[in-house]
């Protein structure tokens, strides 16, 4: 379901990157954060420059994308980029800079240099000549909420990098600071830090399989930049999630100890797998290596084992902002902050799996939310909206569905989200929103409140009313499932 890059960007980036590739029989296998990708069509290669269509630019990256011929204006919000069909300069943020190409237009179609557009933009490329494979992975930085840590220290297999444990202010008692966790896609973790600390300590544990990895007398460097990650910024509790590796499914870590200072790792595995930390230059190396034992045996599924998928879906995203709040916000940052949220708790349920149609700043049709969730045979969809309307004294929380088998399920998380909101209460109503009307199982579209009434919008972007809000709706998937 991530839109922002697309197959033909990665092929496009391949060969600006690695023209030695070009003319190659077998073609490259790609990969965008860790999960391989297809690509059907290819650029146009001028001199030892790679263009592509500006259509890989908009969809691709989803940039916004502005003629006004003979220029055309890139813009990501932060970078912007004007290329001149034919020129052989571009002006990036007021600055002039050269071209290896121009940009032009050919058989009906713009074409644009795409390595110049990937560096002026910010890709990382990794490419793996044995398996003739290439690894793309961009940032994107998200935020699930704060829970409360626990009064007891849990054992080794449970401390906060597993997603549990004591998370506590950080103190001074330090002597490096973690910059970065990077994964390289190719079977490698990369810790880099400043400063200097004590050595590494390992420990493997098992049911499930994980190693633990203990960095005493370091914290979080203040510039901190976890790559492709979910990170709780004030609690330094974060992952990373792995779809390439055969046995690594995720890298978790976090500030586990004040006594001395400790940053602890903690790899999740399939089944038993070699690790070596390797410590070099201001850097951390942990390499996965071969399995050692077989996959763990997973007994059968009976009726009261049953794990239920709950697709939840966070509205509009990118291009398509939603409602504008009365103090300037848009409601696709409520959508995304509260979906993340319920996804946390829900990850905290042995029976609840939950699943994103969207977890960052990401463009998604209607319709293909709606299929995700009926390929995965969810057992339930939830998407978050809020609401806006002419009037600034309207306020209020609406629930809505589309067909009878989801009634029941709109009434038990409506009367939660009234309890989270704390607004008045608008009501259950029938409406053929297309993601609720498409999908095929219990589903419903959640209108937490209305953007253009100031009391309403205080609530909707508060940390802690949202961490409200997302415990209340969890409650309300746990009534309507019967697991509370």
């Amino acid at each position: 379901m991530k839109k922002f890059v697309s197959a033909v960007l990665l092929l496009s980036l391949l060969i600006s990157l690695f023209p030695s590739l070009v003319g190659a029989a077998e073609a490259p296998k790609l990969y965008l954060n860790g999960k391989q990708l297809q690509s059907t069509a290819e650029p146009r290669i001028v001199g030892d420059s790679t263009l592509v269509p500006i259509r890989t630019v908009t969809e691709g990256l989803g940039f916004d994308v502005a003629w006004e011929k003979p220029n055309v204006t890139i813009s990501n919000g932060e970078t912007n980029m004007v290329l001149t069909i034919g020129g052989k300069n571009a002006i990036v943020n007021d600055r002039e800079v050269s071209l290896d190409a121009p940009a032009l237009n050919t058989d009906g179609s713009t074409m644009v240099p795409l390595r110049f557009i990937s560096e002026q933009f910010g890709l990382s490329v990794y490419w793996d000549k044995p398996s003739r494979s290439v690894h793309l992975f961009q940032q994107t930085v998200v935020t699930p909420p704060v829970v409360d840590p626990p009064t007891e220290t849990p054992d080794p297999g449970t401390n906060p990098g597993d997603g549990e444990g004591p998370i506590v202010d950080p103190p001074s008692d330090t002597s490096a600071s973690l910059k970065s966790i990077e994964y390289n896609g190719l079977g490698s973790i990369y810790l880099a830090y400043e400063g200097d600390f004590k050595d590494v300590k390992t420990e493997v544990l098992h049911n499930p399989e994980r190693v633990v990895i203990d960095l005493p007398y370091m914290n979080f460097n203040s510039a901190f930049t976890p790559a492709f990650t979910q990170l709780n910024s004030s609690t330094k509790l974060g992952e990373l999630l792995i779809d390439s590796h055969p046995t690594l499914q995720k890298v978790r870590y976090s500030y586990y100890s004040d006594k001395p200072d400790t940053v602890r790792v903690v790899l999740d595995l399939l089944a038993p797998t070699n690790v070596q930390t390797v410590k070099e230059d201001q850097s951390i190396r942990i390499d996965v290596l071969e399995q050692t034992g077989p996959p763990p045996v997973t007994p059968p599924v009976t009726p009261g084992d049953k794990i239920y998928k709950v697709v939840l879906d966070a509205g509009h995203g990118a291009k398509d902002p939603g409602a504008l709040s009365v103090t300037g916000r848009q409601e696709k940052e409520y959508n995304l902050a509260i979906t993340l949220k319920v996804k946390a708790l829900l990850d905290q349920e042995a029976k609840i799996k939950p699943y994103l149609t969207r977890s960052n700043d990401t463009f998604v049709e209607l319709d293909d939310r709606a299929a995700f969730a009926n390929n995965l045979k969810a057992d339930l969809f939830i998407s978050f909206h809020a609401n806006k309307t002419e009037s600034a004294t309207v306020s209020g929380s609406e629930t809505y569905y589309s067909r009878g088998d989801s009634i029941a399920l709109a009434k038990v998380l409506h009367k939660y989200l009234v309890q989270g909101t704390g607004f008045k209460d608008r009501g259950v109503r029938q409406a053929d929103f297309r993601v609720i009307k498409k999908t095929t199982m219990p589903a419903v579209l959640l209108e937490a409140g209305y953007l253009s009434n100031s009391g309403d919008t205080s609530v909707l972007f508060n940390d802690a009313k949202q961490n409200k809000i997302a415990a209340e709706i969890v409650a309300g998937i746990k009534e309507y499932l019967k697991l509370s």
